[in-house]
């Protein structure tokens, strides 16, 4: 372990999983209080969808100055904690919201943020995988998962002793400020960071194009699972609002424990069953669970599929970096808005079509395009 503070590629790495397990640590506890939001403001589903939609309107505009400016410009030390500074505003936004508008501005520095450390976050892990030789995306996914995993226990450890939730996002805006500061201490160095010219926009490699396509479809039904189940939950499976905290713990368990795994079971297998063939599975056996409309039977299912379609990214991630003749900026910014867009308008378009046709319809909707969208990546990479 001591490696990973020596080497200074690898301190780059740790830097990328502070980065994320911050943010997604306050995403967590965020999605867990969704419907508690929504009970204070007697909020629509049709405004949640406003705010994943402007969320994601956003989030996809700065990832693309992350990568191609701002980068390059100011280094990923600056821009990493950059980003988390920003985000560190939205959960005081959240504090006093006391209508639908003022929940929906939250996204604005939410989005900001987003866009600025998750971009960087996929570079610099990129990075320290080609100079170091390690298997690193799984891991650094784990602590994307692990984060929101550790948000959502919190949320619901806080929700159980029924503690003023103003306290609670307070102290969330306080943490994201901390690792602000972790960052400052870890991240790469000046004389070793990946400062490239800034580059004019340019349509990616069709290659690329493809992967984020995937990412973009894949990250849309996880969206889905990660942002609503708290909500579906409660709504339509008329659940407490403590189980259904524990459908949001559930996704995080599985997803945290298949990310951790991901670099000994692609050393151990291959990346094709890690990341293509195990989602499969996991699709088939989540949708059964889904038919039982047994509440504790689906939490099983979330795990599973969390587990299963855990290391989707990571895998993707691995295949486009080693094709592409763009720089690795550039090609990180076009893979995270891809993914990310994805991640937040299939919540933004959940949001108008659930009062329609329901939060179940919904959900096993994205069971279908998951795994089609899963055998289409195999498809692709089947010579390689």
């Amino acid at each position: 372990m001591n490696e990973y503070f020596k080497d200074v590629y690898l301190r780059g790495f740790i830097s990328a999983c502070i980065s994320i397990f911050v943010p997604l640590f306050i995403w967590g506890n965020t999605i867990a209080h969704l419907p508690y939001f929504i009970n204070k403001i007697e909020m629509a589903n049709t405004s949640l969808g406003f705010f994943f939609m402007l969320f994601s309107a956003i989030q996809i505009i700065f990832s693309q100055f992350a990568g191609r400016i701002i980068i390059p410009k100011i280094g990923s030390k600056n821009t990493l904690s950059l980003g988390i500074l920003i985000f560190s505003i939205f959960p005081i936004i959240l504090i006093f919201s006391q209508n639908s508008f003022h929940f929906i501005l939250a996204s604005i520095p939410c989005g900001f943020g987003v866009g600025l450390f998750y971009t960087t976050c996929t570079a610099v892990t990129g990075i320290a995988e080609r100079e170091t030789g390690k298997i690193l995306q799984p891991l650094w996914g784990g602590f994307l998962s692990f984060g929101f995993l550790c948000g959502a226990i919190f949320s619901s450890i806080w929700q159980y002793y029924s503690i003023d939730t103003s306290y609670l996002f307070f102290l969330l805006s306080l943490f994201g400020i901390l690792g602000f500061f972790l960052i400052r201490i870890y991240a790469f160095p000046k004389n070793k960071d990946n400062i490239n010219k800034s580059e004019k926009f340019k349509l990616p490699e069709v290659k690329i194009l493809i992967f984020g396509i995937y990412l973009f479809i894949f990250y849309a039904s996880v969206g889905i699972v990660g942002d609503w189940s708290a909500v579906w939950f409660e709504k339509e499976l008329k659940t407490t609002v403590f189980l259904a905290t524990l459908a949001v713990v559930s996704w995080g368990c599985g997803e945290s424990l298949g990310r951790f795994s991901g670099s000994f079971l692609i050393k151990l297998i291959n990346e094709k069953f890690v990341g293509g063939y195990l989602g499969l599975i996991g699709c088939i056996i989540f949708f059964i669970s889904i038919l039982t409309f047994n509440p504790y039977i689906i939490l099983i299912g979330i795990f599973i599929i969390g587990i299963c379609s855990s290391n989707f990214y990571p895998v993707v991630i691995r295949y486009a970096l080693r094709q592409t003749k763009q720089n690795i900026n550039t090609t990180a910014a076009n893979l995270s808005t891809l993914a990310m867009g994805g991640f937040l308008i299939g919540p933004a378009l959940v949001g108008f079509s659930a009062d329609y046709f329901g939060l179940t319809f919904n959900v096993q909707l994205l069971c279908f395009i998951w795994f089609i969208n899963t055998a289409l990546f195999l498809v692709t990479v089947r010579n390689q």
